[in-house]
């Protein structure tokens, strides 16, 4: 399955037919806003040292919706004295999936970029493994049969959280990437599901 659905200059003059709701953007600044005043601080710890040798690989948690915490895996190239930031790609993991194990994503990484893949929370027991549960009161990964959960209540919906992580995520790459002015672009892992689509990096 390809990255992109269009070639990268349609891509940036595509426009969608589909109507905005009224207060679509206030709405979703106040979920952010809750995410954010939520937030503690991510977490970055070394993962297996030497063991993916030349590269960096680092367990981090950051806070989602609700300030529930995700994991991620923080994958760099090690060493090389240079005090420049890479471009980060934050990778989503399809419906399903979970962050997996370090190995999967050493592709881009290996290309020079930094990559932050994300846990989809409450997911990971179908095609490769997660971390993270839906919320405090979740165990862990689960079956994904979570599609439709809360879908009766905007604000309670699965998916408001899903997101509302993914905005966190692109903000806590930042942050790991630090003061260097690091480009951050997005990236839905094309494996896996076959309903699952692409997206472009932007």
């Amino acid at each position: 399955m390809p990255w992109f659905d269009m070639p990268l200059e349609r891509l940036r003059e595509y426009r969608t037919s589909t109507q905005e709701p009224d207060g679509l953007d206030d709405w979703w600044a106040i979920r952010l806003a809750q995410a954010r005043a939520l937030a503690e601080p991510p977490t970055r710890t070394p993962h297996e040292p030497g063991l993916y040798d030349p590269f960096e690989v680092y367990d981090v948690e950051f806070s989602g919706a609700g300030g529930d915490r995700v994991r991620a895996w923080y994958l760099r190239r090690g060493g090389g004295g240079s005090t420049a930031s890479p471009p980060v790609v934050v990778k989503f993991i399809g419906y399903g999936g979970g962050r997996g194990t370090p190995s999967e994503h050493i592709l881009l990484a290996a290309l020079g970029y930094a990559v932050l893949v994300t846990d989809s929370r409450g997911q990971g027991g179908r095609w490769t493994t997660g971390a993270t549960g839906d919320g405090p009161e979740s165990t862990g990964p689960e079956n994904s049969q979570v599609m439709t959960r809360g879908i009766l209540n905007p604000e309670h919906y699965y998916y408001t959280r899903l997101f509302t992580d993914a905005v966190r995520a692109v903000e806590t790459a930042a942050e790991l990437a630090g003061a260097g002015g690091a480009q951050v672009a997005g990236h839905r892992r094309p494996a896996g599901s076959p309903r699952r689509r692409s997206s472009a990096p932007g």
